[in-house]
């Protein structure tokens, strides 16, 4: 389920990310449950395929036993969220690298669909459309993961 949901999301969001320069890598998902079964339902079929590597208030976060091939590279790192009403648009959100950040940063002023969010510990462009929400975020989650990778 965990990588059909992965995999989907990648195809539905595959025409949007076209329009962003640059992307080099996939960096993580974030997985949206429809409701709060289907949370308790991802965590079960996640601690199969992937250990545990963070609790946080919005959900938990996961180190994949082995590492998922997509067309943008290998994906190491999912977490599923809580359950969140808001949340109901999207399936997952995946966090890219690009390669020129600045360059988004700057079509990020000109275009309504990109939201700059600042948080205490990092940033991130948000793209958002009825079909995509994709992440950019500054720094990494795997660089904030990187000592348990």
């Amino acid at each position: 389920m965990i990588e059909e949901i992965i995999n989907k999301n990648l195809k539905r969001i595959e025409h949007d990310l076209e329009e962003i320069e640059g992307i080099q890598k996939i960096d993580f998902i974030d997985l949206f449950p429809i409701n709060p079964e289907h949370r308790e339902s991802l965590d079960h079929e996640a601690l199969k395929i992937a250990k545990i590597i963070d609790k946080t208030d919005r959900g938990n976060y996961y180190l994949l036993n082995t590492p998922l091939k997509t067309k943008y590279g290998d994906l190491r790192l999912f977490k599923v969220r809580f359950y969140d009403e808001t949340r109901t648009n999207w399936e997952a959100a995946a966090d890219f690298l690009v390669e020129d950040r600045k360059k988004l940063e700057e079509k990020a002023l000109t275009d309504s669909r990109f939201t700059y969010i600042t948080r205490p510990k990092w940033d991130a462009i948000e793209f958002r459309t009825n079909n995509t929400l994709i992440y950019f975020l500054k720094p990494l989650i795997s660089e904030l993961y990187s000592d348990v990778m």
